[in-house]
């Protein structure tokens, strides 16, 4: 009876009801050993919380559904948001806002398997890579937008070396670098399917700055900005393949 309870509650739904909850809080929830998380209210860092969340929230188990129901993740613009060390990782239904970094990936930094459904990114910073998400290993996003999010390299999202990026069906829109990569920079393999970019800025690549491989197919490019590409501006042609996309 005991080896039959202990699996029921490894399978188990939590629903959690209440105002917000803070950083340290969510971390505890995430790393309890459940495999699907429900949320109902807010996850947002307290001023106290900071120096113990400068890489963000640790996502170290595998095998986890975080559903967040529409509910925000909020940094206060002092903090990364997550940083997922885990393999097959899914996030749904979330908004990430108001994340920073000092370095990589203001909202989210990914060295594991990570799925993100039907989430939204805005108005997230990093000084260096990677305004809403870096990512050092394999992630798939659906579905998603990503709003005014700015970096040095990548407004939105920076792909490094040895990295993987399936984007299906997602919308970026007024994100911002500095140097290179507007919405996106890539260093690795980055496949596009169904998005939509539009008023993305940058110095090279108002939407994208490609290193390595990129295939982009049935999407479109509207109004970005850039001195040079002001849609795509790739280093690597042999690698690029573009098919059924617009360009506005």
């Amino acid at each position: 009876m005991k080896e039959i309870m202990i699996k029921l509650l490894e399978v188990q739904q939590i629903y959690l009801d209440s105002d917000t909850m803070n950083f340290r809080e969510f971390e505890e929830l995430i790393n309890n050993g459940l495999r699907e998380i429900s949320l109902t209210e807010d996850v947002i860092l307290e001023d106290l919380e900071k120096k113990d969340y400068l890489e963000g929230i640790e996502i170290n188990a595998d095998n986890i559904i975080i559903n967040g129901n529409c509910h925000t993740i909020d940094g206060n613009k002092k903090t990364p948001l997550l940083n997922v060390n885990a393999s097959n990782i899914t996030l749904k239904n979330f908004r990430f806002e108001n994340g920073y970094s000092e370095y990589s990936g203001g909202a989210i930094i990914n060295n594991g398997i990570l799925i993100i459904e039907s989430c939204e990114f805005q108005d997230n910073t990093s000084d260096d890579y990677g305004g809403a998400i870096y990512n050092s290993s394999k992630l798939h996003i659906k579905d998603s937008k990503f709003i005014e999010n700015r970096a040095d390299y990548g407004g939105a999202i920076y792909l490094d070396s040895d990295s993987i990026l399936n984007l299906d069906g997602s919308l970026f829109k007024s994100n911002s670098s500095e140097f290179e990569g507007g919405a996106i920079y890539n260093k690795s393999k980055l496949l596009i399917y169904r998005s939509l970019f539009n008023k993305n800025a940058s110095f090279k690549g108002g939407a994208i700055y490609n290193e390595r491989i990129l295939n982009v197919k049935c999407s479109e490019f509207r109004n970005n900005i850039a001195s040079d590409g002001n849609h795509i501006e790739s280093k690597d042609n042999e690698n690029l393949s573009i098919a059924d996309c617009r360009f506005d």
